[in-house]
């Protein structure tokens, strides 16, 4: 079974910002929901870490500067700790040569455009390889306004010129945690196609960080990815969710015609209540066996859990 997932938080944990304290380690081998030695279950693993503004509001340009820099510079040690093992890919051309050599492809994303506030960050993330940017993440911040703060409040002009600039310059905007409105602006002032890295659909799950219905199809129609969150509060409103129950959110986007836009954006890491039986990484072997309970095809298995992003990484990176 190949593997590629759209969203982990495990560069934030394995930094000195870490939520989770007692998950700290290495990349290689941690108490965490990611290591490498489990992902060797898999015949190959993909994943785009993000570097995770984290969950107090940032409040100066310095500050989001040394954030920036502090998980950038964790990520990298990471990165080349396991070079025997792991490639940092930045390009289509990077992510073909990962999976020749058999080693674990990394991407790195930023969850929480704040980071970015000066042009001098901007040029180091493109540099460093950022191929996604998630623009908000909950708080009201200098770009715009996450679901959970106020789901009608749009883009700023500062958020519509950095989503521009970014986008000419090759990163995908990443709509996970936006407002409703900001993502329609967001729609109205870039022509590439918009990612949600880790959301589920609010039909099924009314919570504000799911997307509805016409959010999903502008999302299919611009060719776009959607990554299925393992979050319990993003798949049901019960305590408690099963592989079933993912089942379900993947079962109505794919009625939406969107069986080659669905992935995984897990957010492994970044969130501590997960499905029944989903301890960590190795778990999608389970969502894999409720798929063809559930009568997927095998392609149609291999499409969700791994081809969908391979194909848009190799098409756009």
């Amino acid at each position: 079974m190949r593997y590629f997932d759209l969203h982990c938080d495990t560069i934030y944990e394995l930094s000195d910002m870490a939520s989770y304290t007692k998950k700290r380690g290495t990349l290689l081998e941690n108490r965490g929901h990611v290591d490498l030695q489990r992902a060797a279950v898999f015949d190959h693993y993909a994943q785009i870490f993000a570097l995770f503004c984290g969950a107090k509001s940032v409040i100066s340009p310095e500050d989001a500067h040394q954030r920036f820099i502090h998980l950038l510079q964790t990520a990298q040690h990471a990165f080349t700790a396991c070079g025997d093992r792991l490639m940092h890919c930045k390009t289509a051309s990077d992510w073909k040569q990962a999976q020749e050599q058999h080693k674990t492809a990394a991407f790195l994303s930023i969850e929480g455009a704040e980071l970015l506030q000066s042009k001098e960050d901007v040029q180091i993330a493109l540099e460093a390889g950022i191929r996604i940017v998630t623009l908000t993440w909950n708080h009201n911040s200098i770009y715009g306004c996450g679901a959970s703060t106020d789901n009608t409040a749009g883009l700023k002009p500062q958020g519509k010129k950095l989503a521009q600039y970014l986008s000419q310059h090759g990163v995908f905007m990443d709509v996970s945690h936006l407002s409703e409105r900001g993502f329609w602006d967001l729609a109205q002032c870039i022509d590439e196609p918009i990612l949600a890295t880790h959301s589920n659909s609010r039909v099924l799950c009314p919570h504000l960080r799911n997307l509805t219905d016409e959010q999903f199809r502008e999302i299919i129609r611009r060719g776009g990815l959607v990554g299925i969150n393992l979050y319990v509060p993003f798949i049901v409103n019960n305590k408690t969710a099963d592989c079933d129950d993912l089942v379900r959110h993947i079962e109505h986007f794919c009625a939406l015609g969107g069986q080659k836009n669905l992935c995984i954006g897990a957010d492994w890491d970044g969130c501590d209540h997960m499905p029944t039986d989903i301890h960590d990484i190795t778990g999608m072997e389970l969502l894999a066996e409720a798929l063809a309970r559930h009568n997927y095809s095998e392609q149609q298995i291999i499409d969700i859990l791994y081809d969908n992003a391979a194909r848009f990484v190799s098409a756009n990176f």
